[in-house]
C-alpha cells in the first residue's frame, strides 16, 4: 500500500535555520511514524544558487524528508508572486501520489486562498500550523494577518495550534491539535547534555534569543540584575544580539552596562549547536513576556529547549508555561509589572544552595514531556478526525 503524502509548506528554512524550522520538523516525524510520507516546500534565504528561484525548484533530504527549495523573495517582482502564486505547490503535488493533506506554516492570506481553491478541486484536506498572531500596525500586513487569523483559519478543515490561547479560538470552528514546540531525543545534539564547570562559583544565567523590543523583555532582566544585592554573585551571557545593537532598543542602559561590564556578557549571534552548549552550562535559562495577545497565542521553543538542555526557566506567566513550569522543581515564575518583587525573587533566587539548583537541573535532565512521541495518540486522533470530514 502506497503511504499518503502531506506536503509541508511555509516560510521556514531547514534543517536548522531557525525555531520554525525545528517544529515543523518534528512535527514531521509524528506523521511519519503515524505512516505518512511527509513532503516539505521550504524557502532558502541569501541563496546565490541561480537554479533556485520562483520557477526552479531545488531538492534536498532533511532526515530522510524529500524538500523541495524555492528562493526567498528579494524583489517586489518576487514578493508579489510568492505572495499569491501556488505554481510551486502545484509542480511539486505533481510529483507525488496520494496527496491528502496540506499543511501551511503561518501562511501568507493571497496564497492561502489559493490553496484552499486548489484543496476542494482535488480532494486534499487543507490544515494551518498557527504559532504566532503579532500585533503589526504595518497596513499591508496587519490585513494580511487579520484574514488569515480571523476568517481563513476558521474555514478549513484544521488547525495544528502552539498554544491553548489559539485552541480556544478556534475550536467552535475547526478541528484542532495542540502540539507545542517539540524535540527528537534522538538527535545527537541532545545527547551532548552534562553539566560544565562553572567560573568563581558564580550564578550563570542565559538569554538566547532575537528579542526585539516588543518580545523579550531583555531590559528588565538588566534592570533587575543591577538592582541584586550581590551583584557580583552572577553572569549573564545574552545570546542572540550584540551590544551594539541592544543599545539601539535601549540606549538609556549605557550606564548600566557600563557597570555591569565584566557581568553581562553579549555573545551576538551563534550557532543553534553552540547556543545549546550556553544553554546546558548555565544554572538558569531567563526571558520575560509581558501579558498579552502575541505572548499568550505563542510558545516560546527557549523554554523547550532550556527543560531538554537540564536547564531550570526563570521566566513570566504567559501562554501554557505553567502546564509545564512546575515553581522550585524546573524553575521559576516572576512578575515584570512590579520591580520591586522581581528583584526580590531573583535575590532568593540567588541565594539557593548548589545542591537544590542541582536537583532542578536534574528535574529537567529526567524530563521527555516535550518529545514528539508523547503526541503521537492526540495526532492520531485529529487525523481520523480530520480524514471523516467533507471538504470544506
Amino acid at each position: 500500500m502506497k503511504k499518503k503524502t502531506i506536503l509541508y509548506i511555509g516560510g521556514f528554512e531547514l534543517p536548522d535555520k531557525d525555531a520554525a524550522a525545528h517544529r515543523v520538523l518534528n512535527n514531521a516525524k509524528i506523521f511519519r511514524d503515524l505512516g505518512y510520507n511527509v513532503v516539505f516546500i521550504d524557502v532558502v534565504r541569501n541563496s546565490k544558487r541561480e537554479n533556485i528561484n520562483l520557477d526552479s525548484m531545488h531538492k534536498k533530504n532533511v532526515q530522510g524528508f524529500d524538500c523541495w527549495s524555492i528562493k526567498f523573495p528579494s524583489s517586489i517582482t518576487e514578493w508579489i508572486r510568492y505572495l499569491t502564486s501556488i505554481k510551486f505547490v502545484k509542480k511539486v503535488a505533481e510529483n507525488y501520489e496520494e496527496v491528502k493533506v496540506i499543511i501551511c506554516y503561518n501562511y501568507q492570506a493571497g496564497a492561502f486562498v489559493s490553496i484552499k481553491k486548489y484543496c476542494k478541486e482535488n480532494n486534499i484536506k487543507l490544515v494551518a500550523d498557527c504559532t504566532e498572531w503579532y500585533e503589526d500596525k504595518r497596513l499591508i500586513k496587519k490585513i494580511d494577518t487579520d484574514l488569515r487569523m480571523k476568517y481563513l483559519h476558521k474555514k478549513i478543515d484544521g488547525v495544528i495550534c502552539i498554544s491553548s490561547f489559539l485552541s480556544n479560538y478556534y475550536k467552535e470552528h475547526t478541528k484542532t491539535l495542540i502540539l507545542p514546540p517539540l524535540i527528537d531525543l534522538q538527535e545527537e545534539k541532545w545527547e551532548l547534555r552534562e553539566f560544565s564547570n562553572k567560573p568563581c562559583n558564580k550564578r550563570i544565567f542565559v538569554y538566547s534569543g532575537r528579542p526585539g523590543k516588543h518580545k523579550d523583555k531583555l531590559n528588565y532582566i538588566i534592570n533587575a540584575l543591577s538592582e541584586l544585592k550581590d551583584n557580583n554573585s552572577y553572569i549573564f551571557k545574552v545570546i542572540g544580539i550584540k551590544k551594539s545593537e541592544y543599545l539601539l532598543y535601549y540606549p538609556e542602559h549605557t550606564a548600566i552596562l557600563e557597570d555591569l561590564k565584566n557581568l553581562v556578557i553579549f555573545l551576538g549571534r551563534v550557532s543553534h549547536a553552540e547556543s545549546l552548549r550556553h544553554v546546558t552550562s548555565a544554572d538558569y535559562v531567563i526571558f520575560l513576556r509581558e501579558n498579552k495577545r502575541v505572548n499568550n497565542a505563542g510558545f516560546p521553543t527557549k523554554f523547550v529547549e532550556s527543560i531538554t538542555c537540564g536547564t531550570p526557566v526563570i521566566t513570566t506567566d504567559t501562554s501554557d508555561i505553567t502546564k509545564f513550569l512546575i515553581e522550585k522543581e524546573n524553575g521559576f515564575i516572576v512578575e515584570v509589572d512590579n520591580t520591586h518583587k522581581l528583584v526580590r525573587k531573583m535575590n532568593y533566587i540567588l541565594d539557593l544552595e548548589e545542591s537544590k539548583v542541582k536537583e532542578m537541573k536534574d528535574n529537567c535532565l529526567k524530563s521527555t514531556v516535550f518529545h514528539y512521541k508523547n503526541y503521537l495518540s492526540e495526532t492520531q486522533n485529529f487525523m481520523e478526525e480530520l480524514n471523516s470530514l467533507s471538504n470544506k
